[in-house]
């Protein structure tokens, strides 16, 4: 019963703040130039992942020369909240088009440029990879949750070529993720929350002069292995 209470607590206190800060956040992304308004998110994140009673550690960084893939597990919900706290300078991301039906959230995505994946489309799909192609091309990092869909299980689930082929296609390193503490506090099978740490685990750059002879298949499982490493 106490779970339940304050998970209600929570999630009432960040639907507050979301259309609070939310509205403002909004605001500041419209009336700011692009690169002023790329620092309101993390703050507005870590705002956001405090009324939710989650604490965010990040371990490793991201280099500061040159743009990457980013591909992280996706194992809850506040996986959107937790990625903008691993880079620094302009970012966006492959996020299905299911996120673009929410008011706020899907105005702030358009203003990122966030690119909208259909996965049951498969021509719809290959044409916003061509898309990030050329925004990744822009000098902005590009984020994928490449599993698809949020593990069931905790688990690192097999990964989707579209991200792969980007890399290979731009000769872009893949930087990858691991999160570990986010699937015990929100499962996708389950509805209230358990408060705590999670850890954000920043793995090495792939090399892209290895591309040729890696392949995609070869490219993602070396990158599929060393997120179930680092989400371990």
């Amino acid at each position: 019963m106490f779970s339940i209470i304050h998970s209600f607590i929570r999630y009432v206190l960040f639907s507050l703040y979301f259309v609070t800060l939310g509205l403002i956040t909004f605001i500041g992304f419209f009336i700011f130039p692009i690169d002023f308004a790329y620092k309101l998110i993390k703050p507005f994140c870590r705002g956001g992942l405090l009324c939710l009673g989650v604490n965010p550690k990040v371990i490793g960084s991201i280099p500061k020369k040159g743009n990457f893939i980013v591909m992280m597990h996706h194992s809850s919900f506040i996986d959107s909240f937790i990625f903008p706290l691993l880079v620094n300078g302009k970012f966006t991301g492959v996020a299905d088009k299911k996120n673009f039906k929410y008011p706020i959230y899907a105005q702030i995505l358009k203003r990122i440029r966030a690119v909208s994946i259909d996965r049951s489309n498969r021509i719809q799909s290959i044409r916003g990879i061509e898309k990030a192609e050329k925004i990744l091309k822009e000098g902005y990092h590009i984020g994928i949750l490449p599993e698809g869909t949020r593990t069931t299980d905790g688990k690192v689930k097999p990964l989707k070529k579209g991200g792969f082929h980007m890399a290979i296609n731009t000769g872009t390193p893949i930087i990858p993720v691991g999160v570990k503490g986010a699937f015990e506090y929100k499962p996708k099978t389950r509805w209230t929350l358990k408060p705590g740490k999670v850890i954000l685990q920043i793995g090495d750059p792939t090399n892209p002069e290895e591309y040729e002879s890696l392949g995609v298949n070869g490219l993602l499982e070396q990158v599929h292995k060393t997120i179930i490493k680092l989400s371990d």
